[in-house]
């Protein structure tokens, strides 16, 4: 009896890995290793829900040639394209001010695009507190996928200089998955709520979806979009913005 038991034992082998699990490991040899060449376009919206009168929305976009290799990591915006920001932000007199442009190349720096191009660590790090919830069989541009579902809780950090209340940090993310393990596109539902020197407080509720590509040895974020609302001290506001990259041979 012992012995047929062992022998049933043996015959299942060890349990099947969740789809978290097989997401974590096909993230982890995706390290950019690989040259990549494309342009990377980015559009922000911005509207004011507390201006009076109202307003429109407040909409910037531009795009870069983007060029990584041995050799390094490079971002080349066009002069024209800095010319006018250069002019928008610091007007002839008589013209009103606008430092939207200025602030969308500012923001659009080396360090957020080369993330989003090589996007696996950054993926890993957000998934360290992950627990799965669901998962599933699905379908994704016509095609077969297994759709996880993950719930995010971020550990708190210590802030010394402010005193920071953290109500609400949660990310529910719903991942679809290739045969393979790895990531097709995300939805992400962010929820923030915080308060901070007692009487002042933050609130931001937003959604992100991606889509991904392996190029060059990476997982490239070719698409992402997000909009949401945020509530801070002297600001209620509602955004839309989309980031794009398109590779090049």
């Amino acid at each position: 009896m012992k012995t047929t038991a062992l022998i049933a034992l043996l015959l299942v082998g060890p349990a099947s890995a969740n789809g978290l699990d097989d997401l974590r490991a096909a993230l982890a040899p995706l390290q950019g290793q690989g040259a990549l060449h494309g342009i990377y376009e980015a559009r922000e919206s911005r509207t004011e829900l507390d201006a009076k009168p109202a307003k429109a929305p407040e909409t910037v976009s531009a795009s870069a040639q983007v060029d990584e290799d041995a050799n390094g990591f490079q971002i080349r915006w066009d002069r024209a394209l800095l010319k006018r920001a250069a002019e928008e932000s610091n007007p002839a007199k008589g013209v009103k001010k606008n430092e939207n442009l200025t602030q969308l190349i500012g923001s659009s720096s080396a360090t957020r695009v080369a993330n989003a191009l090589n996007y696996a660590p950054q993926l890993l790090k957000f998934l360290a507190n992950g627990q799965l919830k669901s998962e599933r069989a699905d379908t994704w541009q016509g095609k077969p996928a297994r759709l996880i579902e993950v719930q995010i809780v971020p550990q708190e950090e210590d802030n010394d200089k402010v005193k920071v209340k953290v109500k609400d940090n949660t990310h529910l993310a719903n991942i679809w998955l290739s045969a393979d393990g790895v990531p097709l596109a995300a939805n992400v539902s962010h929820s923030i709520k915080a308060s901070f020197m007692i009487f002042l407080s933050f609130e931001k509720t937003s959604k992100e979806e991606m889509n991904f590509a392996v190029v060059a040895n990476r997982l490239v974020v070719l698409k992402r979009e997000e909009h949401g609302k945020q509530k801070a001290p002297g600001t209620d506001s509602e955004f839309k913005n989309s980031y794009t990259f398109s590779p090049k041979a």
